[in-house]
C-alpha cells in the first residue's frame, strides 16, 4: 500500500507540474521576456527609421520631384507606388524565409538594400530612374521592418502580451511620422531633396543595419518551435488556410483599411498644400497624425487585455471614418484649423489599428505554425491593391482638379471594412 501511495503522489506532483509550471519549466519552454522586450523596443527604432524615413515621409518628397522633373501628379504618385508594390512583395518572401531561417541576414540584408535605393535615388537624372531606385528601396523596407518585426515579437512575448508588444513596435513607426516628414521637409528647403534622400540612406546604414546584426534573432527556447497561443492547436499548412474563409475574410479587412490609409497618406501633405496651407503647416499637421498613433498604439494596445481585438477594430474604424469627413473641410476658412485638428486627433489614433491587431486576430484564428508566411501573404495581397491608391488618387485629382471625390471614396472604404471586421470569429476547439 505504501508502494501504491508514493507512485499515487508522484504522479499528483507531475500532474501539478503539467498543469502549473514552476519558473524552471517555464524558462525552458518560455522565452527570457526581459530580452524579449529588449528585442521589440530595439525593432521599434527601426521602424522608427526605417518607416519614418521612408513610406511615411515619401510624400513631401512629391512636390520638389513634381517641379525638378517637370511630371504630372499621376507619374509622381507612381514613385510611392512602385515602392509599395515592392515592399509588399517582399514581405511574404521574409515571412517566410523568418519561419525556417535566422532573421537576421534577412533583414540586415533589407536595411542595406533600402539604404542602396535611396542613394541611388539621389542620382536620379529622370522620373523613371527615381522609380525604379525607390522600388529598390521597398524591397528592402519590406524585409526589415513590419512582417518580420511582427514575427519575432510573436516568438519571443507571451500571447496575453502581445497585443502591446505590437502596439510598442508601431508606436515606434509613429514617432518616425512625427520627426521626419517635418525635418526632411526643412531638409529639402535647406540643401534640397537629393541631399535629403542621401541623408536618408546614411541613417539607414548607421543606425539600422547596426541593431538588426545586434538583435535580430529567434529566441533559443522556441526556436522553430513557437510557443502555444488562443487557437493555435489548429495550426493549418498555408494550403488548408488558403482554402479557409475566415482568412480571407481577415485579408479582405486588411485590404480595404489599408487602401483607405495609403490613400490619405500620400495625398495628406498635397491636399493641404492645394487647400492653402504651406509646405511646413502640411508636414506639421502629417506629423500630428504620427503623435496621434503614438498614443492611439499604446492606449489601445493596454485596451486589449481587457476588450477584444475585434471590438477595438469596430469601433476605431467608425471614429476613423468620422476623422476622414472631417478633413474634408480642412479648406474651409472659418473652421478648417479646428477640423483639421479633430481629424489628425481621430484618424491619427486608429489608422495604425489595423496593423496593430490584425496579427491578434491572425494568431487566434490560425496559430503560429506558419504565421509569419499567413501574415506575409496578407500583407501581399493587402499591399499590391493598395499600392494602387496613391496612382488612383493622382489620376483623380488630375481629372477632377480636388481632392475631394478622392478622400470621400477613402471613408468608403473604412465603411466597407465594417463588414469583414464584424465577422471575425475565433474558431471552435
Amino acid at each position: 500500500m505504501a508502494h501504491v501511495r508514493d507512485t499515487l503522489a508522484e504522479r499528483d506532483i507531475e500532474t501539478a507540474t503539467a498543469v502549473f509550471p514552476g519558473p524552471e519549466t517555464q524558462s525552458s519552454t518560455t522565452p527570457n521576456q526581459r530580452q524579449g522586450w529588449g528585442l521589440v523596443l530595439g525593432l521599434a527604432v527601426v521602424l522608427c527609421i526605417g518607416f519614418g524615413t521612408t513610406l511615411n515621409s515619401i510624400s513631401v518628397f512629391t512636390v520638389p520631384i513634381t517641379l525638378a522633373f517637370q511630371c504630372s501628379n499621376e507619374e509622381a504618385a507612381r514613385v510611392a507606388t512602385a515602392f509599395l508594390i515592392t515592399m509588399t512583395l517582399a514581405m511574404p518572401l521574409a515571412g517566410w524565409l523568418l519561419d525556417h531561417i535566422s532573421p537576421r541576414p534577412v533583414m540586415t540584408a533589407g536595411a542595406l538594400l533600402a539604404a542602396l535605393g535611396y542613394l541611388l535615388a539621389s542620382w536620379s537624372q529622370d522620373i523613371s530612374q527615381l522609380t525604379l531606385a525607390i522600388a529598390l528601396s521597398g524591397v528592402g523596407v519590406g524585409a526589415s521592418t513590419y512582417v518580420p518585426a511582427i514575427t519575432l515579437a510573436t516568438r519571443w512575448i507571451v500571447p496575453d502580451r502581445q497585443g502591446l508588444a505590437y502596439g510598442i513596435l508601431l508606436s515606434g513607426a509613429a514617432i518616425g511620422a512625427i520627426i521626419f516628414p517635418m525635418l526632411l521637409t526643412q531638409v529639402i528647403v535647406s540643401i534640397g531633396w537629393r541631399s535629403a534622400m542621401q541623408a536618408v540612406a546614411g541613417m539607414l546604414l548607421l543606425i539600422c543595419v547596426p541593431l538588426l546584426l545586434w538583435l535580430a534573432r529567434m529566441p533559443e527556447a522556441t526556436a522553430g518551435k513557437p510557443h502555444a497561443a488562443p487557437g493555435s492547436h489548429l495550426d493549418p499548412s498555408i494550403g488548408e488556410a488558403l482554402r479557409m474563409p475566415r482568412y480571407w475574410l481577415w485579408i479582405a479587412m486588411q485590404m480595404l483599411l489599408t487602401l483607405s490609409s495609403i490613400g490619405i497618406f500620400i495625398a495628406l501633405v498635397p491636399y493641404l498644400v492645394s487647400a492653402g496651407y504651406s509646405a511646413q503647416q502640411a508636414a506639421a499637421f502629417f506629423a500630428g497624425t504620427g503623435a496621434a498613433a503614438f498614443v492611439g498604439n499604446f492606449v489601445f494596445g493596454v485596451l486589449s487585455y481587457r476588450w477584444s481585438a475585434k471590438a477595438i477594430l469596430l469601433i476605431g474604424n467608425a471614429i476613423g471614418t468620422g476623422g476622414i469627413l472631417c478633413l474634408l473641410a480642412a479648406g474651409h476658412p472659418a473652421f478648417g484649423i479646428g477640423a483639421l485638428a479633430l481629424f489628425v486627433l481621430t484618424w491619427g489614433c486608429t489608422f495604425n489599428l489595423v496593423n496593430q491587431l490584425s496579427p491578434v486576430l491572425l494568431v487566434e484564428s490560425m496559430g503560429q505554425r506558419n504565421f509569419g508566411a499567413l501574415l506575409g501573404i496578407g500583407n501581399l495581397i493587402a499591399g499590391l491593391v493598395s499600392a494602387l491608391s496613391p496612382e488612383a488618387i493622382g489620376y483623380l485629382v488630375d481629372a477632377t482638379h480636388t481632392y475631394r471625390l478622392a478622400l470621400l471614396l477613402c471613408a468608403a472604404l473604412t465603411i466597407a471594412a465594417l463588414l469583414p471586421i464584424a465577422l471575425q470569429q475565433r474558431p471552435r476547439a
